[in-house]
């Protein structure tokens, strides 16, 4: 009997211990996510990378300067990216004037019928103050990010460490696997491999399917006569992909770029069915094919990876929710206390 309830206490404590040390691990994510991100992001940008620089090597080139390479054409791309993006949001930016009129107007007609139905007298003499605060839809995007300086101080260390990553991938592999007991750093080497391909097939893939979205959604935009469609197409077409929650955010630039250019209502119907089309195409057609069946996660545990990762860390988080947690699943799979969790995660 005693026995019993010494393995009963025992499990009880194991148990709490299991909790303690979750709730440890989600505090120090949340509170050091300004430094957490910045390592994450680029550790997934030197997965990507590293075919490149293996592929200079093969042609000769030295692996510090396949690395450099490839950090200076990432960063140019990403310049020529914010520049263009930067000028069209500039122009879009002088219009919210009208914008907000527009908004206004069709508030005022939503908000009639029923203010007529609620009507109570009102006192001329009252002075109506409005208290304008900060949109909270701009602290989510940028929860987790910190301050001014934090952001800055990540975004500018995170090429740094994506060169120093690719330059010493060799001394890092082995210095990771000898944190291993020897019997087991095969099939950790195997784990790692996996998780770095997939993160690769993950990142490019979509990449693809976002350009391809692209190069459709744009045109179309642009014979709807949606403004700037040629911003507005590919933000669209990279939001479309997002599984479950893409075409809900996917349709919304359109719309709010196009509410003071049309006045009827099948513009936007147009522009509705041409996002949902293309993410039903997408999601079951291009996804499957060019991303493949590596990131096998049923739609609970994506929407709730979305969820968790959102409350974390905000727009980051939404980006980089999918291929953590099919990371984590990996792992899962190959760690045998860990099997169930994997399966529970996992398509079927």
């Amino acid at each position: 009997m005693s026995d019993l309830k010494l393995s009963a206490t025992s499990a009880a404590t194991n148990a709490s211990l299991k909790i303690i040390a979750a709730g440890i691990i989600i505090a120090g994510l949340y509170y050091g996510s300004s430094v957490i991100m910045p390592v994450v992001l680029s550790i997934f940008i030197a997965f990507v990378f590293d075919p490149g620089v293996r592929l200079m090597e093969r042609i000769r080139f030295p692996r510090w300067l396949g690395s450099l390479v490839l950090v200076l054409l990432g960063l140019a791309a990403i310049y020529l990216i914010g520049y263009v993006l930067y000028n069209r949001a500039m122009a879009l930016a002088a219009d919210m004037p009208r914008l907000e009129d527009r908004l206004s107007q069709l508030s005022t007609r939503m908000e009639g019928p029923f203010a007529r139905l609620t009507a109570t007298p009102v006192d001329r003499n009252i002075q109506t103050v409005r208290i304008q605060q900060e949109s909270p839809w701009g602290q989510y995007l940028l929860k987790g990010i910190g301050s001014f300086f934090s952001f800055t101080a990540a975004v500018m260390f995170i090429p740094f460490l994506v060169f120093f990553m690719l330059t010493s991938k060799n001394r890092l592999w082995a210095a990771t696997l000898n944190l291993f007991a020897l019997e087991r750093r095969h099939h950790a080497e195997q784990v790692i491999q996996g998780i770095s391909a997939m993160v690769r097939q993950y990142v490019l893939g979509n990449f693809l399917v976002a350009l391809i979205c692209a190069t459709v959604t744009t045109p179309i935009f642009a014979l709807i006569g949606v403004p700037y469609a040629a911003m507005i197409g590919p933000l669209s077409a990279f939001l479309n992909p997002i599984p479950y929650i893409g075409v809900v955010l996917a349709v919304i630039p359109p719309i709010l770029v196009s509410l003071m250019a049309f006045d009827t209502i099948g513009p936007f119907v147009a522009m509705i069915v041409t996002v949902t089309i293309i993410h039903l195409l997408a999601v079951n057609l291009l996804t499957p094919r060019i991303v493949g069946h590596r990131v096998k996660l049923s739609a609970i545990s994506v929407t709730l990876a979305l969820m968790f990762w959102g409350f974390l860390w905000g727009g980051v988080g939404l980006i980089l929710a999918i291929p953590i947690t099919a990371a984590f699943k990996a792992v899962c799979d190959n760690v045998r206390p860990l099997k169930p969790l994997g399966s529970w995660l996992g398509e079927s």
